[in-house]
């Protein structure tokens, strides 16, 4: 009897041990089946991400510098259904997912997204995992714009005036605001002739813009004093022969009024045609054709030369507008001061011209020989070119 109830409880104890095994094993392979499945679900869910960051591209790969965006203006395709998905869109890492974004730097740019979600899932307990995506895209930022240089235009000084040359000249750029403006060239107060002066501006980026004008240093006219007048013969004869000498000079007239003297109409002519041979010199390159000479003059006239509004005959008293010398010496001018002067300059280029309406009160203009072709050239209406003018058709 006591061997049988042994043999009875070790059978007991062999089953109890199994059925416990079994259980365990059951338990294991249960929370097995249970990780595999939350494994594609989990795979599932990454792949989802995967999509929804490759979908996100560039709306632009290329932008100009200076240029402020957020994310929705920068980026396509930016899907985010799922509310359980977090983005982060970072740029020189500073995060533009809620911001806007300003392209200083010019250059490939790297914009880092990252896309993230919480993943859960239950074993034995809660486990968490944190989902993560990434991409990087380039894009270039290219600055296009130059800087604008402006308040410059030719000047006109007495030999030993004082000049300054950065006098009401600025520069700018639509994003890096105000900047220096360098002189290349000075000026020699001292000497007289026509020097041109370059401005260069450059921006933070090495984008450069140059611009050009003239200063014309003038020698002063030199005043000969009248000879005193006396009733003796003696001072009579020595009149005369001053007056033979005199004209044998060639800075004076026949009536001892010296040529350069700006009160007489002939002085004023001299002067002219004096600075007409100067610009000549300047404007006209050996080898120009006739045309590219008369656009020079034309061009020469049009922008440096104001239009004088006032015509009556006071005014002329004043500003001799309807002479050459009110164009090229006073730099303002009637249509008929326009034309004289591009007749003195044409003489001088070579050219041959017409003077259109001269004397009567009406607008006035020039006509040039181009190629055996008589064309328009209206230097303060700013026409050049045709055989008519408008205010022939």
């Amino acid at each position: 009897m006591k061997k049988s109830s042994k043999k009875g409880k070790k059978i007991i104890i062999i089953i109890t041990i199994v059925i416990i095994l079994i259980l365990v094993l059951g338990f294991f392979l249960f929370e097995y089946y249970k990780y595999k499945n939350n494994s594609k679900e989990r795979d599932k869910e990454y792949h989802n991400l995967e999509k929804v960051i490759e979908n996100i591209t560039l709306k632009e790969d290329k932008i100009e510098y200076g240029t402020t965006l957020s994310c929705q203006e920068l980026l396509n395709n930016i899907n985010l259904e799922d509310k359980n998905i977090k983005m982060s869109i970072t740029i020189n890492n500073l995060n533009i997912e809620k911001l806007e974004y300003q392209f200083k730097k010019v250059g490939d740019i790297k914009i880092n997204i990252t896309l993230s979600k919480e993943y859960k899932y239950q074993l034995i307990r809660t486990y968490k995992e944190n989902l993560i995506v990434k991409k990087e895209l380039k894009i270039k930022v290219e600055d296009t714009e130059f800087p604008v240089i402006k308040g410059f235009k030719d000047k006109e000084i007495m030999v030993g005036d004082k000049i300054d040359l950065n006098d009401g000249i600025e520069a700018t750029d639509p994003i890096d605001g105000e900047l220096e403006v360098k002189i290349d060239r000075s000026v020699d107060t001292n000497k007289s002739g026509t020097y041109e002066i370059k401005l260069i501006a450059e921006d933070l980026n090495g984008n450069k813009t140059e611009e050009k004008f003239n200063v014309v240093v003038k020698e002063k006219p030199q005043v000969t004093p009248k000879p005193s007048v006396s009733n003796s013969n003696q001072n009579n004869t020595t009149n005369k022969n001053n007056n033979t000498n005199n004209n044998t000079n060639n800075n004076t007239t026949n009536n001892n009024v010296p040529k350069t003297d700006k009160s007489t109409m002939e002085g004023r002519l001299y002067l002219a045609r004096e600075e007409a041979k100067k610009v000549v010199k300047n404007i006209i390159k050996p080898g120009m054709s006739d045309y590219d000479k008369a656009l020079a003059i034309f061009n020469y006239l049009h922008n440096n030369v104001e239009r004088q509004t006032n015509q009556s005959t006071e005014a002329y008293k004043t500003n001799f507008g309807n002479e050459a010398y009110a164009a090229l010496v006073m730099k303002i001018a009637a249509c008929s001061g326009f034309c004289k002067a591009v007749t003195l300059l044409c003489n001088e280029a070579g050219l041959q011209s017409k003077h259109i309406n001269e004397n009567a009160w009406s607008h006035q203009w020039n006509l040039v020989l181009i190629n055996g072709e008589w064309i328009v050239l209206d230097s303060q209406a700013g026409i050049f070119g045709g055989t008519k003018h408008p205010l022939e058709e």
